[in-house]
């Protein structure tokens, strides 16, 4: 193990654990490091906006916002699969689908949690799965309610190929389903990812506001069902996920 590295995270557990801050000759003591090595960890850190000097006594350090942060995510991301295995599995079976959690990584989606409803007849995409985000309707459905810079940087950053005869294939096309999705709430895949399915999806949000993940619901393609009736439904189910993460719809 690189030993900065190590030195570095033994200095935020030490300063993550001490009450009313601790000083920069306290962190040397405690280390057993040279105090001008300690100084350069600990300005590294404070730049980084991962601690700061304590209110009234700029000799004194703690936890900064980056640290609540990168915390905040990590109880978000547990939440988020808790309250999704309680919200999902009884409309999964309601209709006889598979649900599906995803998050949004570069212009994938990663699938995070998945039920299988007992008399559904897709179960593909195992756990861990990376698929292209303009082509699912979970990709679509995180993509849609992005802030407008983030949005436009990752568009650029799309490689489009037709995975099928239905799939999106161009900058423009996309942009035009995304604002259907961000008016209706929701999104959906007819045959775009794979020529057998069909889902919907729909975002999930964090107590901030921001778009963290969706849901969807996936199933065996059938014209003759109407995927709007189950999306608008399931865009109910999000919201009440959402709002146990501390969403408030505004």
């Amino acid at each position: 193990m690189n030993r900065t590295v190590e030195r570095t995270f033994a200095i935020l557990q030490l300063i993550a654990e001490s009450k009313g801050g601790i000083t920069l000759q306290e962190i040397a003591n405690e280390m057993e490091m040279a105090k001008s090595s300690t100084y350069v960890i600990v300005q590294t850190l404070l730049e980084l906006n991962y601690i700061t000097t304590v209110q009234n006594n700029n000799k004194k350090y703690c936890l900064g916002i980056e640290a609540f942060s990168l915390g905040m995510k990590y109880v978000d991301d547990m939440s988020l699969v808790k309250q999704c295995s309680i919200y999902l599995p009884p409309i999964a079976e309601k209709y006889s689908k598979t649900a599906f959690v995803a998050v949004l990584q570069g212009t994938k989606v990663v699938y995070i949690y998945k039920y299988v409803a007992q008399k559904a007849r897709l179960a593909s995409c195992a756990l861990g799965s990376r698929k292209d985000a303009y082509a699912t309707s979970l990709g679509k459905a995180i993509i849609a309610f992005l802030p407008e810079e983030e949005q436009k940087e990752l568009l650029d950053k799309i490689q489009f190929k037709a995975l099928t005869e239905r799939t999106i294939t161009s900058k423009e096309r996309l942009m035009e389903e995304l604002e259907k999705t961000r008016l209706r709430g929701y999104s959906l895949d007819a045959k775009e990812l794979e020529d057998i399915t069909s889902c919907c999806g729909a975002p999930v949000f964090d107590y901030s506001g921001k778009v963290i993940a969706a849901i969807s619901l996936s199933d065996i393609y059938n014209k003759e069902l109407d995927d709007e009736v189950v999306a608008e439904e399931l865009k109910e189910i999000a919201l009440q996920i959402s709002t146990s993460l501390g969403y408030h719809q505004r």
